[in-house]
């Protein structure tokens, strides 16, 4: 009995488990061994010099790609692939598609000619009808469905329909709202026809097929997507994208894709299709506005996915299921039109030899074939021999490739013209680098083969046949014809390069006559400090850098001119021993590390573009770069010059050091933080001779919740912010849901040079969003302080501002825990963990006289109750404006967000605790909506999607500015005016008038500050005023004796 009852318990709590799980894997079986997921490729063919038929299969074999998708029928590959066992995907061009969706009889001939015909020698797998119909073509949209029910009643009657498939392939803008995947649905102008194509997927148990570009959703939303989630990269849980609907946790941009097409199917009651990946890639190469088509990117991505499909991981929604994916594309189709990533997605050139060398060891047998491991770079064909033989000069100096076997009288020296030679030396170069990505380009006049370029006895680096030569040191360039040879010495360098100061590299330097002429395209070497000490045993060439080409000479007892461009040295020049101070503010190219002047984005040589998240600031000259290392090129900093345009200390703008900020003065803690640690600013102080602080004027604290939305009117947006900015004047700014994008928009404003920023440029563009602090104030420390409950990457970030000698003040921010969208259930409105950060983060401050915590708190009095604030701590706007709401979100007010559903909280907040200041002001800022500015939002009611023209405001959050004053203590009032008075009598006796006015002026000042702070005149005014009366002598200014006990008097008050 009791056996009974615990397999009866047992089999019930399976039954809830699988009931629990059933909504996320409803009607999707899981695949069973014989539907192992692959990785195909697609072959457009505008490629200049496509391989032949018979060639390409061949190399697709070569290669052990087993699938295959052609854009049309091409009998001629078809027949190649007979009896191979590569499996095909044919498709019915787009401008068929009318004559096949109005007739049965031409689906039917057109089975015949592209698919019995060669059905079962060529393995065909399915037939794709159109490409992208649906959002390309929406007209042709009614005659989709058709189309292919005739294509498969065809079928049927071939007998061929459970072995061929037929479905479409669709573009990812087929799904709204596709982030987060939970929330997205199919475009309701076409969910007639979308219906329509599932239930046929569904009845004839065909796939899905949907053209889907990570790469296109990362540049529209580049402040939202980090680029680590569209490449695939590991991310650490902090970093992964979470539903915060089903709390599905996403460590990439394509399942995330995938899973909206799922969940877009659901909302159609359909849960039994499963998706095939018709195209997917990321493009090698762009014009100046797609940076990040780039070699390594396309590498990553694509080796990234290959790993993740033959991995079976499936996805967050269905981990059960894993999708195929065909690679877009096979080769690079330079017939395309621009833009130029258009003709860059390939993973070959139509030569067959490869872009890039795809990483994907221990994942199956895609593109495993040996030969795409031995590679060799070489000298590209159709390059002009002008640019040829800058790169090579390039190569055979800066780029340090070994060129001693092309020199007269060597094995490679033969053919003589600076094509050979250039392969050579590019291939050196190559091979010295570990064949990594980018380093076969030499701005485009090299390129990767898998053919071994040796010839006779010259054998080629990375070669089988190489045999052991003894390389030599001195290495030099040559120019074909008569070329001359300029050898340079080279420094001795120790094997580990552990010495590497003025002598410890080997400088190998190789130029041709024709820099003589032009030096400015000279290359510089990037010098750094070693933190190994110089062994005193060793003497030190003292070498020197000419002031006109930078060539870097060797030391000479004679005359010193340069060996290049013949200046003169300089009797002040610096010792190649030393560490200069650059001019010229440069930064090192990550590919081939040459030093490119600041103002250019992307490499002189190789064409490698900087990243922005590279641009570090220039530090003063006597700044100690030991911990970066000691090898050339090890380390790419760029520099950025400081503001020397203006001697005015006023307006110098001083660089922070960008290190580990020391916040032991803010408050005892044992957790790790980060932070930015701030120099002080000069002050210039008006009345320096009286010893008086200027420091009583009114501080202005801004809080903003900025809206991480880019698509939304970015621009404009922040545009509008900044003028709330100029006209409110705030002396600290505290944003939260900064973006990348927004960032960079913040730095070209007029206003952002005013103000010291707690983020540094690294930061800023590897983050999705972030907090930002800024500060016109002097700065002692920036801190950042990370949550330890927060699962969406939430901090704590703290200035340490002076606001007078004495006083310091504390200015936190924080982006507490978001509730999810769309409502939320009551377990996703993260209450809990918000609560808790409040308190942790009250906590941390309270310890300090001088608080303000602000920011988007997200706190709803109603669910989280009274903000935990402890003894001493107020609500600025429940202190000021008791009576009034102060909703900063309100979707009835900002007619921007009318649509939403109906919400009014006092998300944002200012909380205090102030000693030694006062609470003045608190106000809401940014609600008048940008003049002129409007934009469409789609808003599904019931089946009808309705269109509304919305205004467009500076963010969905209304801003806070509140206003505080120093609290000057009463004696500290008194003193003031006393040596205020005094001053005056003595520089009046002293005959400085204008000096003596000054001092009145700013008695006035003092009783001004007195009053805008709340201190009544008669608290501090002297009891011996009246007897104690300015001068006689000071009537020249135009007041009497009795007339100045009156000014003093009123100056008082």
């Amino acid at each position: 009995m009791a056996n009974s009852e615990l397999s009866f318990s047992v089999l019930c709590i399976v039954c809830i488990i699988f009931a629990s799980l059933s909504y996320l894997i409803p009607g999707i079986k899981a695949q069973q061994g014989h539907e192992e997921p692959y990785v195909g490729v697609n072959l457009g063919t505008d490629v200049s010099k496509l391989l032949s038929p018979a060639d390409l299969v061949a190399f697709l074999q070569l290669q052990k790609i087993t699938h295959l998708r052609l854009y049309d029928a091409d009998a001629d590959i078809l027949k190649a692939l007979a009896k191979t066992k590569i499996r095909v995907i044919i498709s019915v061009p787009n401008n068929q598609l009318l004559a096949i969706g109005s007739s049965n009889t031409t689906a039917a001939t057109w089975v015949g000619r592209n698919v019995a015909a060669y059905y079962p020698q060529t393995l065909i797998t399915a037939i794709a009808v159109g490409d992208e119909v649906l959002t390309t073509i929406p007209s042709s949209a009614p005659l989709l469905v058709p189309a292919i029910e005739s294509l498969y009643s065809a079928l049927v009657a071939a007998n061929l329909h459970t072995e061929i498939k037929v479905s479409t392939p669709c573009a990812a803008s087929i799904v709204l709202d596709p982030f987060p995947p939970s929330q997205a649905f199919f475009n309701q102008s076409l969910s007639s026809v979308i219906s329509q194509l599932l239930q046929f997927l569904s009845r004839t148990k065909s796939p899905m097929m949907m053209n889907l570009y990570p790469y296109y959703v990362f540049m529209q939303n580049k402040g939202v997507v980090p680029l680590d989630n569209s490449l695939f990269r590991p991310l650490t849980p902090s970093k992964e994208m979470v539903d915060p609907n089903t709390l599905l946790h996403y460590t990439n941009v394509l399942d995330a894709m995938i899973d909206s097409v799922y969940f877009s199917m659901k909302n159609l009651n359909v849960t039994d299709v499963v998706i095939l990946v018709t195209e997917t890639g990321w493009p090698s190469k762009g014009d100046s506005k797609e940076p990040y088509a780039t070699i390594d990117n396309a590498d990553t991505y694509n080796s990234n996915l290959i790993k993740h499909v033959f991995d079976r991981s499936g996805t967050p929604l269905h981990p059960e299921i894993t999708s195929s994916a065909y690679l877009y594309e096979l080769f690079n189709e330079d017939l395309r039109s621009p833009p130029v990533s258009e003709a860059n997605w390939g993973l070959f050139y139509g030569n067959s030899t490869p872009v890039y060398l795809l990483h994907v060891s221990g994942s199956g047998t895609f593109l495993a074939n040996d030969t795409t491991n031995q590679t060799y770079c070489i000298a590209a064909d159709g390059v002009d021999t002008k640019t040829m033989q800058t790169a090579l000069d390039w190569a055979c100096g800066p780029g340090r490739a070994n060129c001693s076997e092309i020199q007269p009288g060597e094995s490679c020296y033969q053919p003589n013209n600076v094509k050979d030679h250039a392969s050579y030396a590019f291939d050196s170069y190559y091979q010295k680098e570990g064949k990594a990505g980018g380093s076969c380009d030499f701005k485009g006049v090299a390129m990767i083969t898998t053919s071994d370029p040796s010839h006779g006895s010259c054998i080629f680096p990375g070669s089988k046949k190489l045999s052991n030569k003894t390389s030599q040191q001195v290495v030099n360039s040559t120019q074909a014809s008569g070329a001359v040879t300029i050898r340079f010495s080279s420094l001795h360098a120790t094997k580990k390069r552990q010495n590497a100061y003025a002598y410890g590299f080997k400088m190998r330097q190789f130029l041709s006559p024709k820099i003589k002429q032009t030096p400015a395209i000279f290359f510089p070497f990037l010098l750094l400090k070693s933190s190994t000490a110089i062994p005193k045993t060793q003497s030190l060439p003292m070498s020197w850098t000419c002031s006109v080409c930078t060539f870097i000479n060797p030391s000479s007892h004679q005359k010193p001119t340069c060996q290049i461009c013949l200046s003169s040295q300089p009797s002040s020049s610096l010792a190649l021993s030393q560490s200069p101070s650059p001019t010229k503010p440069k930064w090192a190219c990550k590919a081939c590390t040459f030093l490119n002047q600041y103002d250019n984005s992307s490499c002189e040589v190789c064409g490698t573009r900087a990243s922005a998240s590279l641009l570090s600031i220039l530090e003063n000259d006597d700044d100690d770069f030991d911990e970066l290392g000691s090898g050339v090129g090890d380390v790419f900093l760029p520099l950025r010059a400081c503001n020397s345009g203006s001697t005015s200390n006023k307006n110098k703008r001083k660089i922070w050091e960008s290190s580990i900020g020391d916040a032991n003065d803010l408050a005892d803690s044992g957790n790790d933080f980060r932070g930015v640690k701030a120099a002080s600013r000069e002050v210039q102080c008006v009345a320096s001779e009286t010893g008086l602080d200027r420091g009583n004027k009114p501080v202005k604290i801004m809080s903003y919740n900025v809206w991480f939305r880019e698509e939304l009117e970015m621009h404009k947006r922040m545009e509008a912010l900044g003028d709330l900015i100029q006209l409110h004047s705030p002396d600290i700014i505290c944003f939260q849901e900064v973006t990348p994008n927004i960032y960079e928009v913040f730095q070209q404003s007029s206003w952002w040079k005013l103000y010291r920023c707690s983020v540094s440029d690294d930061e800023a563009f590897t983050r999705a969003y972030f907090c930002l602090q800024l500060c016109k104030l002097s700065v002692k420390s920036y801190s950042c302080r990370p949550f330890a409950n927060s699962v969406m990457g939430r901090e704590l970030c703290i200035a340490e501002v002076n606001v007078q000698t004495e006083r310091t003040l504390i200015v936190a921010t924080s982006h507490l825990e978001s509730p999810c969208p769309a409502p939320p259930k009551w377990d996703q409105m993260y209450s809990k963990e918000r609560i808790n950060q409040a308190k942790e983060a009250i906590k941390f401050l309270e310890k300090n006289p001088n608080v303000i915590f602000c920011g988007d708190m997200n706190w709803d009095d109603k669910l989280d109750g009274q903000f935990p604030l402890p003894d001493g701590w107020v609500d600025a706007w429940v202190q000021l404006r008791p009576s009034e709401n102060g909703w900063t979100y309100d979707t009835k007010s900002n007619k921007m967000l009318s649509g939403n559903r109906t919400l009014q909280k006092r998300l944002d907040r200012f909380v205090c605790n102030l000693r030694d200041f006062k609470i003045s002001e608190i106000a809401i800022i940014g609600m008048d909506e940008i003049a002129g500015l409007s934009y469409c939002k789609e808003k599904k009611v019931k089946n009808e999607v309705k269109k509304l023209m919305l205004p467009v405001l500076p963010s969905d959050h209304y801003g806070l500015l509140l206003t505080i004053c120093p609290q000057q203590r009463k004696q500290e009032w008194l003193l003031n005016k006393n040596l205020l008075k005094r001053y005056a009598i003595k520089t009046w006796h002293h005959g400085r008038k204008s000096d003596t006015r000054l001092c009145m002026e700013e008695y006035v000042k003092i009783g001004d500050s007195e009053k805008e702070c709340g201190e009544r005149g008669s608290n501090t005014r002297p009891s011996d005023l009246q007897s104690d009366a300015l001068p006689t002598e000071l009537s020249p200014l135009g007041c009497r004796v009795d007339e100045n006990i009156q000014l003093t008097n009123r100056m008082t008050r």
